[in-house]
């Protein structure tokens, strides 16, 4: 049964207004599904857990509706089909329990579609649904895992679907999930000029600081003053920036840009020149293939995963796992 997961507030509400075009397609072919929308991300994470391993326990059924429940009960098996951006697929691949036993789709809503993007899913929801209908094709695609230690001091390890990094795209990332610009701007559909926005701004303001990468087989590389250091699943993210053109999903392996501050005359160039995947050509950036990475910084900085910015770190290690069941 496909078990269609909505975010009603992606993309300042594009969700309903796709599943309008989206249910008609479901009823006329007699397919078999439920859709749940989920207004709090405990029963969203509640609802994934349960039903990717996890089970009904005291504590599933306090938090879930009588629906949830009720699907949860009856269904042998689910396919968990996200209609929302990045963000809600990273809070679902948090959730699931039992990846080998889960399959995962999603159908393009919110202002940045990265993953969506990076894996070919049709910008039109209808074609992007029949396609999954009548052409599914089933990618095992790696993830990755960051481990740090929060603010409150205690190791926390979690999933991304894309990326995670810190530096520069972690700084906009801070700021662009505090924006009113992107609310007005999602409702234009033009919510990702925010970042670009954002990021011309990053360039005058953020700070540097020292940072050490340690990588496989003892390979250790340090700079002085960072830009940003991130590791990449996929090629794509930010919004369609390919910080790394070369990334697999396949290969069990991250792909690693590292840049070090520069003029400023130097990184406005740099970022122009990395939408279309020429960044790679300046001396101040690096690129390098590591199964895991640990970051360690001076001084604290913001670490994203997917675009969300939990806390600042100092120390993080990202690792490249494999096992993701997806179906396009």
């Amino acid at each position: 049964m496909y078990c269609f997961i909505m975010n009603p507030t992606a993309s300042s509400g594009m969700g309903r207004r796709v599943w309008k075009k989206l249910k008609p397609i479901l009823d006329a072919r007699d397919v078999e599904y439920k859709l749940l929308v989920f207004n709090k991300i405990e029963k969203l994470v509640a609802f994934v857990s349960a039903a990717t391993g996890g089970g009904i326990t005291e504590e599933t059924t306090k938090t879930l509706g009588k629906k949830s429940l009720n699907i949860l009960q009856n269904a042998s098996s689910i396919h968990l089909v996200v209609l929302g951006g990045d963000g809600t697929l990273n809070l679902v691949l948090n959730a699931i329990v039992n990846l080998n036993n889960t399959k995962l789709s999603c159908i393009r809503i919110g202002s940045g579609n990265d993953f969506a993007r990076n894996n070919g899913i049709d910008k039109k929801p209808e074609k992007a649904l029949l396609h999954l209908l009548d052409e599914p094709e089933e990618l095992l695609l790696d993830y990755g895992e960051a481990t740090y230690e929060d603010d409150v001091g205690q190791t926390t390890t979690k999933r991304f679907i894309i990326s995670s990094g810190v530096g520069y795209d972690a700084d906009i990332c801070e700021e662009v999930s505090k924006s009113k610009l992107k609310k007005k701007l999602n409702k234009l559909y033009m919510g990702k000029l925010v970042y670009v926005a954002v990021g011309i701004k990053q360039i005058f303001s953020r700070k540097t600081t020292k940072v050490t990468l340690y990588m496989d087989d003892n390979n250790t590389v340090s700079v002085d003053r960072l830009f940003f250091s991130v590791g990449m699943i996929h090629k794509m993210e930010g919004g369609g920036v390919p910080f790394c053109p070369d990334a697999d999903p396949t290969d069990g392996y991250l792909d690693i840009c590292l840049a070090s501050a520069a003029p400023i005359p130097k990184l406005l160039l740099e970022v122009l020149m990395v939408y279309r995947g020429k960044h790679i050509l300046f001396s101040n950036i690096d690129q390098y293939r590591s199964r895991s990475v640990r970051v360690v910084t001076s001084e604290p900085q913001w670490i994203h995963m997917d675009g969300e910015t939990p806390c600042r770190v100092r120390n993080v290690t990202l690792s490249c796992r494999q096992g993701l069941h997806f179906v396009k």
